[in-house]
């Protein structure tokens, strides 16, 4: 195995793209930070209307989703480490995840947030539909086997920490699809 995956799953708004560029920048080795947010809220790579909403959104997403997640081996083969954020949303999705890494050293992190806290931060944001962490949060977490869990409310620094020494203790198996 040349590269390895830290894929951190979480309901939106639960702090995985901030713990992302944080763990980026800590760990020992070079991991890229990749995530599904660049197509969504780039201004340059969905098209979308005069008003700024994703033109044709239902029928874009599941290419949109499908293309991001054959990405990722491909990065991987090419040597690259990637720390992602991303939620996974349904069982079938994480099958597919299984389909497209198969093979690949995948460390899955749950990030864990109260939904009182996950309602606060959407509320804050402009980027987020009401309603969404509250989705997310029933179903994140409830089909996958984490190698870590994390709690988003304990401080990031901590939670850093966390992740380089599950990562760096890690067995390293190769990914097998879903669990």
């Amino acid at each position: 195995m040349s590269a390895s995956l830290i894929l951190i799953n979480g309901a939106s708004s639960a702090g995985k793209t901030t713990l992302c560029r944080a763990v980026r920048d800590a760990m020992p080795a070079p991991f890229l930070h990749f995530s599904l947010d660049f197509f969504m809220f780039g201004a340059n790579v969905l098209p979308r209307t005069p008003e700024g909403k994703i033109r044709d959104w239902p029928h874009r997403r599941p290419h949109v989703f499908q293309g991001f997640n054959r990405c990722l081996p491909a990065l991987l083969d090419a040597g690259n480490n990637l720390v992602v954020d991303y939620i996974i949303e349904t069982p079938a999705m994480w099958a597919e995840f299984g389909q497209f890494l198969h093979g690949h050293d995948v460390f899955l992190i749950g990030l864990n947030c109260p939904v009182e806290e996950l309602e606060r931060r959407e509320q804050a944001r402009a980027d987020r539909r009401a309603g969404d962490a509250r989705r997310d949060a029933a179903t994140v977490h409830t089909f996958t086997h984490d190698d870590l869990e994390l709690d988003c409310t304990e401080p990031l620094a901590e939670n850093v920490q966390k992740v380089i020494r599950a990562w760096e203790n890690r067995e390293g198996q190769p990914f097998g699809g879903a669990s």
